[in-house]
């Protein structure tokens, strides 16, 4: 188990666009071929888990001579970013290479999402948005007319909202029912504020020219731990 009072970047395999100078500083966990990421980008990882059915040999070898602390973790139940999830105990997570490339993949991810979601914030960067997943009310700082999206994973009862150009109130969202893909916001206030029966996560999608302002949310969103 890899230990941080800080929050934790997942390095996974898939394509990685850019990696914010704003993580720098943080501890790094390489997940399985994500240390072939790290490698690429420049990156000593702090800590490297997984299956190991995807990094490659140069990659194992690196760790292993640069005396990374490695954790192997062989049962196939669960996918590396799962894995990773459940051996890094962190205050959030911020997650590059597990989104884009592979369409099941990407589903994958957010299935694991869905089912660690109250646990620690979830960041999830990726080639053209930013992902933050939530169960509770939000309060978010953006310039005006910005494209941000809602997903719901499950039902999600929501109870109101200000500063975005379609309103929330009252809105249960569900896939397969409703679901809101692109909202503009209309002030440069947004505030999301979900029922008190809501027990469902949803999905805040922006462009990832604003993770700076979802990755400062994560500060103040409530989890339980």
């Amino acid at each position: 188990m890899f230990q941080t009072n800080k929050r934790a970047v997942l390095v996974g395999g898939g394509p990685i666009s850019h990696i914010p100078e704003l993580v720098k500083g943080l501890p790094v966990i390489a997940v399985d071929s994500g240390l072939d990421a790290c490698l690429l980008n420049s990156i000593t990882p702090d800590y490297f888990l997984g299956d190991m059915d995807s990094a490659s040999n140069r990659a194992q070898q690196y760790a292993a001579s640069n005396k990374i602390p490695t954790k192997l973790i062989l049962e196939q139940e669960t996918t590396d970013f799962e894995k990773a999830l459940s051996h890094v105990n962190a205050s959030g997570f911020v997650c590059f290479g597990f989104l884009d490339g592979r369409l099941d993949h990407s589903l994958a991810t957010l299935h694991v999402v869905q089912k660690h979601i109250r646990k620690r914030p979830i960041l999830l960067y990726g080639s053209e948005d930013v992902i933050l997943a939530a169960s509770s009310d939000i309060s978010l700082s953006l310039p005006l007319r910005v494209r941000l999206s809602l997903w719901p994973l499950g039902e999600v009862h929501f109870k109101s909202s200000t500063g975005l150009l379609y309103p929330l109130k009252g809105i249960q969202m569900s896939q397969g029912r409703q679901i809101g893909t692109s909202n503009l916001t209309s002030k440069e206030t947004v505030q999301i504020i979900v029922s008190e029966e809501n027990n469902g996560t949803y999905l805040v999608i922006i462009s990832n020219r604003y993770f700076k302002e979802l990755f400062t949310l994560t500060d103040s969103i409530p989890f339980p731990k």
